[in-house]
């Protein structure tokens, strides 16, 4: 094989795989090696991410790439979702098994935090926005309920964690540290005053941070006799640095959307915003590839559809999205929209339900079909999608021209011309596997085979198809009115 194959092991909250990059010298192509489920595990009354089983699934993913790629592989890496966390003991034994970030242990934790340190010192020294998930506040959780924080001697992000179990090295990537709203982006190390003030030891953190393009080790001796001496790299951790890092714009202001369970709208920034305002407007500033900042806010996405049909499949009525999107585009448009991110919608048993529940109790025309419930989510994700790009430009002073949509979202053709319709901004979706590509960059950046970040994206823009939205302007009036009016009474602004 005369190409080169960098290994993305890509790990989101309901499945993970091991994506194969295949790069010619000018142009890469993506395969898919293998995929798993990663369902949490209740222990008790709590939910955990079973390490061990997702360690073992990237092991075999990594036989499979063995055997198809032999020696042409040059290395990998791993990222994963943000917040989560392991702690290990002096002896690098797991202590237990880290929480899922929508664990209820977290439940009164903001409160306890914020006895302990200021809300507006803790955004000003981190410039991350408030999330009951969020890592502090589960490390409050540490504190407070009984957990192993006080017999540990290493603290480990998920994407470090299994870095660790493959290498033996203990190193945190930058990226992915910058989500757990104690990493300060000013002082570019953990905030140790915060720490300090929530009664959490400092030395289970240490200072220094593997940046993006390190190499972390090789795989240890167990692993590297059956797949090789393959290096590990520390990418862009986090899988929406990683996906941004991929998002080919030739924009003077880069403006994305990671699209998926969660969407994440956002500009790429060379340095923090943490400003009264942005803090009023709950905007976080995470870290991203070549120390860039991630100037976005988190808005709920694609999790209001999979669990709406997840309870349409219960009562029997299951629908793929094509038929969701047909019967959405044949419904009354303009009828019912929402805040996206209400508390309602986070862990409901039955979502539709909860979606009818909401809008019964704010007098919102109740959506009571398949299309009606499909088209009004959609259309309130877009709203709020322009609601997010208005204030970016506000709390930045920049100008957005376009939006690169990229995820499983980017397939989304119904939610990416409304997101055009919305913002009156042209939408460029793709490439749908964002995050796979931006891991396998810095790979490709680690190796030489890319100089910078820039000339990689590049590469991405050479190698995919990117399908472009442009405004609708028989539609302008109608998409302006109904965000008047999503802004005053929906979100009360």
């Amino acid at each position: 094989m005369n190409k080169k194959v960098f290994l993305a092991v890509d790990l989101g909250a309901g499945s993970g795989r091991v994506m194969a990059a295949l790069f010619d010298g000018e142009k890469l192509s993506l395969e898919e090696v293998s995929r798993w489920a990663s369902a949490p595990v209740k222990l008790g009354n709590s939910y955990h991410w079973d390490a061990n089983d997702i360690l073992k699934n990237i092991v075999e993913g990594l036989r499979k790439a063995r055997r198809s790629y032999g020696e042409a592989i040059v290395s990998m890496g791993i990222d994963t979702w943000g917040v989560d966390y392991a702690l290990l003991d002096a002896g690098g034994k797991l202590l237990n098994l880290p929480y899922i970030y929508r664990d209820s242990r977290t439940d009164g934790m903001m409160d306890e935090v914020f006895a302990k340190v200021p809300k507006k010192q803790i955004y000003a020294s981190t410039g991350i926005q408030f999330m009951f998930f969020n890592t502090i506040f589960q490390i409050m959780a540490e504190i407070k309920k009984g957990g192993n924080i006080d017999k540990a001697a290493s603290f480990l992000m998920m994407p470090d964690l299994l870095s660790y179990m493959l290498t033996g090295e203990r190193v945190n990537e930058r990226t992915n540290a910058s989500t757990t709203q104690f990493y300060n982006p000013f002082k570019r190390d953990w905030d140790f005053d915060i720490l300090c003030a929530i009664g959490a030891p400092e030395k289970i953190f240490k200072s220094g941070f593997a940046e993006c393009g390190d190499v972390i080790g090789r795989l240890r001796g167990e692993y590297s006799s059956e797949l090789g001496d393959v290096p590990v790299v520390a990418v862009a951790s986090h899988d929406t640095a990683s996906a941004v890092a991929a998002t080919p714009s030739g924009a003077e202001v880069p403006a994305y959307i990671n699209s998926g369970t969660w969407c994440l709208p956002g500009v790429e920034l060379k340095s923090p915003v943490a400003t009264e305002e942005s803090f009023g407007e709950n905007f976080t500033n995470e870290v991203g590839a070549e120390d860039t900042i991630r100037f976005l806010k988190n808005v709920t996405g694609m999790w209001l559809v999979q669990k709406s049909k997840e309870a349409w499949k219960a009562r029997g009525e299951d629908k793929d999205y094509r038929d969701l999107e047909a019967a959405a585009t044949a419904s009354e448009a303009m009828r019912t929209h929402f805040d996206p991110d209400v508390p309602d919608f986070v862990m409901p048993e039955d979502m539709t339900r909860a979606i009818a529940e909401h809008c019964m109790k704010r007098g919102i025309a109740v959506p009571d079909s398949h299309g009606r419930i499909f088209r009004a989510i959609q259309e309130s994700i877009a709203l709020k999608y322009a609601y997010v790009f208005e204030t970016i430009e506000r709390l930045t002073a920049k100008n957005v021209s376009q939006i690169n949509v990229m995820g499983g979202g980017s397939k989304d053709s119904m939610l990416n011309q409304f997101t055009a319709n919305s913002t009156g901004k042209l939408v460029k979706a793709g490439p749908t596997e964002s995050t796979a590509l931006g891991n396998a960059i810095i790979q490709m950046k680690s190796a030489g085979c890319v100089s910078s970040l820039k000339e990689g994206r590049e590469v991405v823009a050479k190698s995919f198809d990117i399908k472009s939205f442009e405004p609708q302007k028989s539609e302008s009036g109608i998409w302006a009115d109904a965000y008047g009016k999503f802004k005053r009474e929906v979100l009360n602004k």
